[in-house]
């Protein structure tokens, strides 16, 4: 079983084509980039595997947006982003856990969650990570975080973060102290 992030999928979102081109992979129609996102979605993630997406995952009406839950493989964690309204009882179902704001630990790391990019997080000078979305690869942390959203893919290919990639890129940034500087 594999852990997997995400953010800022924007199902049914028709400017998104517009505003993110390049990283929506050159498509123009929402729902060939919706079908394309619960495709790469289904090839990456197994029925058992964890997901988590930090925010903004839908921008269509809640029965809509329950249709491509359905069709989504994996155990389902949603962090809330500015965008997610659609989110009713009925949504909720789909979903393991729905917060603002989680921390989570796999295998031995800490990993603070949060839709918005957080200058100074908890147990930053520990070596704890924290991914986030919101910024669509437009902020790059200097510390041991990162935007996990599909904007933020150097592939451009509206892939999912997998764990052992993140903790591969996050090692390699440095642990900062409470004001920013490296950590000796």
């Amino acid at each position: 079983m594999k852990t997997f992030f995400t953010s800022d999928n924007h199902f049914f979102h028709k400017s998104i084509v517009r505003f993110c081109p390049e990283t929506r992979m050159g498509i123009t129609d929402v729902s060939e980039m919706n079908e394309r996102m619960i495709d790469i979605w289904n090839k990456t993630v197994g029925v058992y595997d964890t997901v988590y997406t930090l925010g903004d995952f839908s921008f269509g009406t809640t029965d809509k947006t329950i249709q491509v839950l359905a069709r989504l493989n994996g155990h389902k964690h949603l962090i809330l982003g500015n965008h997610d309204h659609w989110i009713n009882d009925e949504a909720k179902s789909f979903f393991k856990s729905i917060n603002h704001y989680k921390k989570i630990k796999v295998n031995g790391k800490r990993a603070i969650l949060f839709h918005y990019p957080i200058v100074e997080f908890e147990n930053m000078h520990h070596g704890a990570y924290h991914f986030y979305g919101h910024v669509h690869g437009n902020y790059k942390h200097p510390g041991r975080a990162m935007d996990v959203g599909i904007d933020a893919r150097p592939q451009k290919d509206m892939g999912l973060w997998e764990w052992d990639e993140l903790v591969d890129l996050m090692e390699k940034k440095p642990v900062l102290s409470h004001h920013g500087k490296t950590v000796d």
